[in-house]
């Protein structure tokens, strides 16, 4: 039995090593600063986790301007990070891209207001069960 071993992929690089490029070689060719880029991501797209989320229970109208920002800040950081092919019509490509994710923005949101109603009905239901009890 013959056992393959593949090399594992260290394209993407973690904290440790951006913290020790910069310490150890900072003048190095590589610039470390360009390996932060993972964790600046990754911080903007928990921005949208704190502007949706309520202390107490929003009105309709903090509700649906709250998820308005949050939807500019997905189409924002989508569309800074993809960048179109050099043979494309760049803004044709953008506004594709823009509605591409409203599409899924407005599928997702659809979808957790069914499983949300669903789930409500059948506590109505369950609610009612056993109070008839």
């Amino acid at each position: 039995m013959k056992i393959k071993i593949t090399k594992t992929d260290r394209s993407k690089p973690d904290a440790a090593s951006f913290v020790i490029g910069i310490i150890y070689v900072p003048e190095q060719n590589i610039k470390y600063y360009q390996l932060s880029g993972s964790f600046i991501m990754a911080a903007v797209c928990v921005l949208t986790t704190f502007i949706t989320y309520f202390k107490n229970e929003p009105t309709l109208k903090q509700y649906i301007i709250r998820h308005i920002i949050q939807f500019a800040i997905i189409e924002a950081v989508v569309l800074l990070m993809i960048q179109p092919p050099a043979d494309t019509d760049k803004i044709l490509f953008r506004v594709i891209i823009g509605a591409a994710v409203f599409v899924v923005y407005v599928l997702v949101k659809l979808t957790v207001w069914l499983q949300k109603y669903h789930q409500s009905k059948q506590l109505q239901k369950f609610q009612s069960e056993v109070t008839d009890n």
